[in-house]
């Protein structure tokens, strides 16, 4: 038995950023049923084969180009929209967790805020152990001494 199509498909729960098909070895002038088996990669006895209808459709060869940009109003006007009401509404710390639907989330939100505390308490153990005593030290060099 001679294969006269050919495959090969990436499946799997995960997104993978490769992703290759590969389609060949069947004439375009066939145009009747074919059995098709389907196995997992490893195993041919848990083969499922069925009887699939074929039919070739020649590709129309026409320069296809990206629809254009055009200005329009959206499903949902004024959500892009920024002002001083949507500012003061991000300063309120209630709306802060707000949106939070999963563990993931929730434990990515903590870990971020536990990252910026610990930048801002380093900051200000840079500025008051290192910057102010270089500083001061500077200003008393630079005055004249005075007997």
């Amino acid at each position: 038995m001679s294969t006269e199509w050919s495959f090969s498909v990436e499946m799997g729960s995960k997104v993978r950023s490769s992703f290759m098909t590969i389609i060949g070895g069947l004439s375009s002038t066939i145009n009747s049923d074919r059995f098709v088996c389907l196995h997992p990669v490893g195993n041919t006895y848990g083969e499922i084969c069925n009887w699939l209808r074929y039919e070739s459709k020649s590709l129309k060869a026409d320069n296809h180009q990206a629809h254009r940009w055009y200005v329009g109003i959206g499903e949902c006007p004024g959500c892009n929209e920024r002002g001083v009401d949507n500012f003061l509404q991000k300063l309120d710390p209630r709306e802060w967790m707000n949106g939070l639907n999963s563990t993931t989330e929730i434990v990515t939100c903590i870990l971020e805020i536990t990252l910026v505390i610990t930048a801002i308490l380093i900051t200000i153990l840079i500025i008051t152990k290192c910057l102010i005593p270089l500083i001061k030290f500077f200003i008393c060099f630079t005055k004249p001494y005075k007997k």
